[in-house]
């Protein structure tokens, strides 16, 4: 099965335990992480800003909360996450979220003309996917000069330490929380194989470089189980 068959087909059948299990699974830090990620995407006041692989909505309605002036863009190929992204844009307030819209749309093709937007993110999407210096291409090529690309994703742990108490929890906990709660355990058995495929904060900043970006950074997050990477176009 393709990769991107197989994550589609996980995705389209979490979806309505997908809000709920990030809690759970990450014990509430991804608000803390996303919050911080949205912080820095908003202190250049964008006018336009790209979510992709959006899923339920999460990134881009934060944005549209913190930056109303903004035009929220957000994008995933996952049908049932984008029906819940819409419900909760409707459950929320009007006045904040009237600039958001969601698409479908592929991470590797984006239907956007050159330049588009002044900033463009993903968040715990870009290791689902098959091409990621594609993905980082094409999110590049949509961002004008000067506008600023940002991923934030799971990795794992450097720490020797560290690194076996986090593979016991993704490996065997995970799973078994993605069961009793979500009925999802092979489901969540893809976010541990993803992680462990996924590619190192350094090989990640070389694609960024590789993909037109100047100014790359990037920062960890609760002793590196995910990190932040981000970069200027020039």
């Amino acid at each position: 099965m393709k990769k991107e068959t197989k994550v589609h087909k996980i995705f389209e059948n979490i979806s309505s335990r997908y809000d709920i299990m990030n809690d759970i699974i990450s014990f509430g830090m991804h608000r803390l992480w996303k919050l911080r990620l949205i912080s820095e995407v908003t202190r250049q006041n964008p006018e336009k800003i790209l979510d992709v692989c959006c899923g339920t909505g999460d990134i881009s309605l934060l944005a549209a909360r913190m930056n109303p002036n903004a035009s929220i863009y957000g994008l995933d190929f996952s049908e049932n996450m984008l029906k819940i992204a819409n419900r909760r844009k409707k459950e929320a307030d009007r006045k904040n979220t009237h600039s958001v819209r969601f698409q479908k749309g592929d991470a590797m093709n984006l239907p956007f003309e050159d330049g588009f937007f002044d900033a463009a993110v993903i968040s715990f999407g870009l290791r689902n996917v098959s091409d990621y210096g594609r993905v980082i291409r094409e999110m590049t090529r949509v961002v004008r000069p000067g506008g600023r690309v940002y991923c934030l994703d799971s990795s794992y742990p450097e720490s020797s330490r560290i690194r076996p108490l986090f593979g016991l929890y993704f490996k065997s906990i995970m799973p078994f929380l993605g069961w009793i709660i979500a009925g999802s355990r092979n489901e969540y058995k893809w976010l541990n194989e993803s992680t462990e495929r996924f590619v190192s904060k350094g090989r990640l900043c070389k694609i960024f470089s590789q993909s037109g970006l100047s100014d790359t950074g990037c920062y960890s997050h609760l002793f590196g189980v995910a990190a932040c990477h981000r970069g200027t176009k020039t």
